[in-house]
């Protein structure tokens, strides 16, 4: 074990203490909190994957974007550089202290994401200025502490936050690559001025591209380059836990001395994903929420990332190739880039090229905002010429010294950033109570963790649920023997409760499953209202919700609510949808799947969205926030004699098709789908009340809209069937003729 001086400017025994400080901080939020990286682990992959993004929120970005703008520079270069300086210092056992320390810390990201949004200032430009300058100074009433953070952090930011990745591409440029001199730091340089004069939303839409697509190559380059030689996994997790229960063995001071190398061991590695500086939380601080502490949540995934996947990785893949020391970890890396060119190589090379964009925009960022708390707004051009003469600087003085400036950068970097986070750390306890509020009104508003539901629709967000849907499709159109497909439909129908009396063929006359699915019924088998101001139910199936449009929002259930614009697809109609009425039906496998006309008019046209196919159960449309308007739709506006109605078709997992009997040309969930709209301005197409207007091909939901002051609700039964025909309401008054 390595335990002297590693870089120039820091003392490493200064990272006892802030190893230490972050645990008993991580443990103190832990219990305050209530384990929240237990409760929330699910709840936060979500959010993540946007299922409670809500447009109307206030901010810039989406969860996504804000935590790949804020976590670039930690997520991978700085995961793979601390765990490897981890082993280094303290030995493979080390990472044992990582993952535990990991856990306890994972609050500390929640904590201070959450009082970033909280105590955010929003200017008349729409602009958000955040950061933990404004939660110091605001909460704790501290501007001088605030300064003081600010000036340290711009300091961290113009040594760390823009050296140090470009240090690392112009290394990897020189090494793996071959490209000398400051080629690769001027692309680099155009690249990054290019995404940070688009500001936040720009740095944000350019980090969640490419930090995914860095992450999927350092997998995939993981895998081809290391994977025949990586040595057996149990054995080296047996070394690791050996190594790691050392201190607890040995009774006398050998103990306490292996404790505190493995404590600066583990805080090398925290120090060099950032943890406790703040950076992420001014990014995190412009994200588009209803809620501080959804980003709080999402911000915790960073830590557990960091903690449990990378430096897993990183220490097995150096410990299965005898890495020890520092000049077995150069030695390694020499091998490593500089070996034959292939696409594994050239891939890992990609990936921290990529990540170092990332990084640098989200340092570009952090540091404009601490400029613009100090010096105020005339200052941001002065020291966006600063960052980007540091990162051309930083690079030419590598191409000039090598690898001594390239050290003293690191430890500068390193010094800086442990100043940076004592005034945060502090204020995260200090503050501790503010966040644990914005948590309590997150749940009281309908929020749940549940960790099972949480789970499953997890599972929704990450399956290709479209291509899914296609494939079952194609499945339920095949025509099986006589043989095959009997008892299949006989079981379908014994299962679902179907009712086979209504049908109009016998099921043995039935050649496919989705025929079936879409039978027709018998003559007769639905009475329709003849009355003529009459609105009659369109489709068999549950009433799940029903009311008053309040502007443009409306309200589902239990505080669900969708936004109307979203959901009809534009502004063509929207005037006279707002403050209307809808009524939204669910159709079970159980049900008829045909669609009817709820009144006698005149189609006007269509709007086709081909978002996702999510199902639409109840499980669904309460755990994924605007479940409908993400979902595949197909909009019919019709023209009645009395108003508009829009009647709304969406789309669900396994509905492998939306059919409509007036265009034969609209074809949903195909492999390549674009927004659709069609005005039928030339052509009159003229349908009767109760007559067929298209069908599922399985089960999904139907929405009515109704234009506003044109109708009044019948007594209807909430969460109960009803078929198709029934009435549900009538029209107030006749406002045009259409002709019969």
């Amino acid at each position: 074990m390595l335990t002297t001086k590693l870089f120039p400017f820091l003392d490493l025994d200064l990272l006892k203490p802030y190893f230490y400080f972050l645990v008993f901080i991580g443990l103190y939020l832990t219990f305050r909190l209530k384990f929240p990286q237990v409760r929330f682990l699910f709840l936060a992959i979500k959010i993540f994957s946007g299922n409670m993004d809500y447009k109307g929120s206030r901010g810039r970005l989406v969860h996504s974007q804000a935590f790949y703008a804020g976590t670039g520079s930690s997520l991978l270069p700085g995961a793979v550089l601390g765990s490897a300086l981890a082993l280094v210092l303290a030995g493979p056992g080390v990472l044992v202290w990582i993952w535990l320390s990991s856990f306890l810390i994972m609050p500390l990201r929640f904590v201070s994401s959450t009082l970033a949004i909280r105590f955010r200032i929003k200017l008349e430009s729409g602009r958000y200025l955040s950061g933990p300058m404004y939660f110091i100074e605001k909460a704790l009433r501290a501007r001088w502490l605030a300064i003081a953070f600010s000036l340290a952090c711009l300091l961290t930011v113009l040594s760390m936050g823009s050296a140090i990745p470009i240090l690392g591409a112009s290394f990897l440029a020189q090494n793996g690559l071959d490209i000398q001199g400051m080629t690769v730091p001027f692309l680099v340089s155009i690249i990054v001025v290019f995404v940070v004069l688009g500001g936040i939303r720009r740095i944000g839409r350019v980090s969640s591209y490419i930090a995914p697509i860095g992450l999927i190559l350092f997998f995939l380059s993981y895998i081809l380059l290391f994977g025949d030689h990586l040595g057996n996994f149990y054995a080296f997790l047996e070394a690791v836990f050996k190594e790691a229960m050392q201190p607890f063995s040995l009774l006398l001071g050998g103990g306490f001395s292996l404790a505190r190398i493995f404590s600066t061991g583990t805080g090398m590695f925290f120090l060099s994903t950032e943890t406790g500086i703040g950076k992420s939380a001014g990014v995190a601080g412009v994200v588009r929420t209803d809620s501080a502490a959804k980003q709080g949540i999402v911000s915790m995934l960073a830590t557990f990332f960091e903690g449990f996947v990378i430096s897993t990785l990183v220490i097995y893949a150096l410990f299965s190739f005898g890495v020890k020391d520092l000049e077995s970890v150069k030695n390694f890396l020499s091998v490593l880039i500089n070996g034959p060119t292939d696409p594994a190589r050239l891939a890992l090379i990609a990936s921290f090229l990529l990540f170092s964009i990332v990084a640098i925009s989200g340092w570009f960022y952090t540091g404009e905002q601490n400029a613009r708390y100090i010096f105020g707004e005339k200052f941001a051009n002065v020291y966006r010429i600063l960052f980007i003469a540091s990162l051309l600087g930083s690079a030419y003085a590598y191409v000039q010294y090598g690898e001594e400036f390239l050290l003293r950068v690191f430890g500068i970097g390193y010094g800086l950033a442990l100043i940076t986070a004592v005034p945060v750390l502090i204020s995260l306890v200090l503050l501790a109570k503010v966040a644990q509020g914005e948590l309590r009104k997150f749940l009281e508003g309908g929020a749940h963790y549940e960790i099972f539901k949480d789970f499953y629709l997890l599972l929704l967000s990450i399956l290709p649920k479209n291509l899914v849907s296609l494939l079952f499709g194609i499945l339920a159109s095949l025509r099986l023997p006589r043989f095959i497909m009997i008892p299949i439909l006989k079981a379908f129908a014994k299962a679902y409760k179907i009712n086979l009396n209504e049908a109009e063929l016998e099921i043995k006359e039935y050649n496919s499953l989705n025929q079936f699915f879409t039978r027709a019924l018998k003559a007769g088998a639905r009475i329709i209202d003849s009355a003529e101001n009459a609105l009659v139910s369109p489709v068999d199936a549950r009433i799940t919700g029903f009311g008053d449009i309040n502007d443009q929002v409306i309200l589902q259930a239990k505080g669900v609510d969708y936004n109307l614009k979203e959901l009809i697809g534009g502004d063509k109609y929207l005037s006279k949808f707002e403050n209307g009425k809808y009524i939204t039906f669910y159709l079970s496998p159980q049900d008829y799947h045909r669609i009817h006309s709820p009144a006698y008019g005149r189609i006007l046209g269509y709007y086709y969205e081909p978002g996702k196919l999510f199902p639409v159960n109840e499980l669904a449309v309460f755990g994924i926030r605007g479940l409908f308007p993400k979902n595949e739709r197909l909009i019919t506006f019709l023209q009645t004699e009395f108003g508009l109605v829009a009647v709304i078709k969406v789309g669900a997992s396994n509905v492998g098709r939306i059919r409509v009997t007036y265009d034969k040309k609209i074809i949903t969930n195909t492999l390549i789908r674009t927004t659709k709209e069609e005005d039928y301005k030339d052509v009159s197409i003229m349908i009767e009340k109760g007559a067929e207007l298209g069908r599922f091909e399985m089960g999904s939901t139907v929405i009515l809209i109704l234009e506003r002051d044109t109708f009044d609700f019948a007594e209807l039964p909430l969460n109960e069937k009803v078929t198709y025909g029934t009435t549900i309401g009538t029209f107030r008054k006749q406002v045009l003729k259409l002709p019969r």
